[in-house]
């Protein structure tokens, strides 16, 4: 059996889908379909049920997902702990976009682990990021505690409140303070659903019943502030992102009414790499 597979394999029968598992995998939808058909015809079973909604896992599936997961676990954290081995390996440390943009490259840039070169890894969600490092594919990462389980070892690292962003003509120019209350009318442009910051937004609307006035979902940060500038909407960022707007004509402020704030800390294995890459990112 490849590998690849396995991992093609344990994404599908995750998301239920072979689209998106090839979008994680950075491949196309027919490349992993040809692996589930490789990966099923060396087994001898059919792993996937098809239909037009999507895949789910067949009791053999369900049986090989629960025996392979521990054992590729394993294998993916013996390959990783093998690069000790190899000439100056680099460090893999994954972030989300906000975190890689303003806070990273700041505190990174005279950091040099034995020599050994920082790889950075973007990604919008934290539980895709906490799945990495637990599976050896990076080494650390930047993401929303909540998220992180053992056996992660976890380093907080700071906590930010999310502010609203507006065009300067907006009306709200002035003011302090907002609350969801007085935005939720406001057209807003906003990340996918898949977005950590997105899903944490929506679930406080929803707490709050309110419904969220959708007019553009972008992956691309840049162009949401954009979007704002050129009064397409609003939109809802973290403090970090808040405080590098002020080169675009637009104008920040906090929400009240979240009920709470957004955790960031450092998740890992290792405590040795843990602990060297903490020293640095908390100056």
């Amino acid at each position: 059996m490849n590998n690849d597979w396995l991992h093609s394999f344990i994404d599908v029968a995750e998301h239920k889908s072979l689209s998106k598992a090839a979008e994680k995998r950075n491949l196309s939808q027919p490349a992993i379909s040809k692996q589930i058909h490789n990966l099923e015809t060396s087994l001898g079973v059919l792993l996937f049920q098809r239909s037009s909604t999507g895949v789910e896992l067949t009791e053999a599936g369900k049986f090989f997902l629960k025996r392979i997961t521990p054992v590729l676990s394993e294998l993916t954290i013996i390959q990783h702990e093998l690069q000790q081995f190899q000439d100056s390996p680099n460090i893999k440390i994954g972030a989300l976009p906000s975190l890689a943009s303003y806070y990273l490259p700041f505190r990174l840039k005279d950091l040099h682990l034995n020599q050994r070169p920082i790889q950075i890894t973007i990604e919008h969600a934290s539980a895709n990021l906490v799945h990495s490092v637990k599976t050896g594919e990076l080494d650390a990462a930047l993401v929303e505690s909540h998220y992180v389980q053992e056996p992660l070892i976890s380093y907080k690292l700071f906590t930010e409140s999310y502010y609203a962003i507006f065009p300067l003509a907006h009306s709200f120019h002035g003011r302090s303070s907002v609350t969801i209350a007085d935005i939720h009318k406001e057209p807003l442009v906003i990340h996918p659903d898949q977005c950590s910051t997105r899903q944490y937004i929506a679930k406080h609307f929803q707490h709050l019943g309110y419904e969220m006035n959708i007019v553009a979902e972008v992956a691309f940060e840049q162009y949401i502030l954009g979007s704002v500038a050129a009064g397409t909407g609003i939109t809802i960022l973290p403090e970090l992102v808040a405080k590098y707007i002020g080169h675009l004509p637009l104008f920040a402020l906090p929400i009240t009414d979240f009920e709470s704030t957004r955790t960031i800390c450092l998740a890992t294995r290792s405590a040795k790499i843990g602990h060297q890459l903490y020293e640095a990112l908390v100056i």
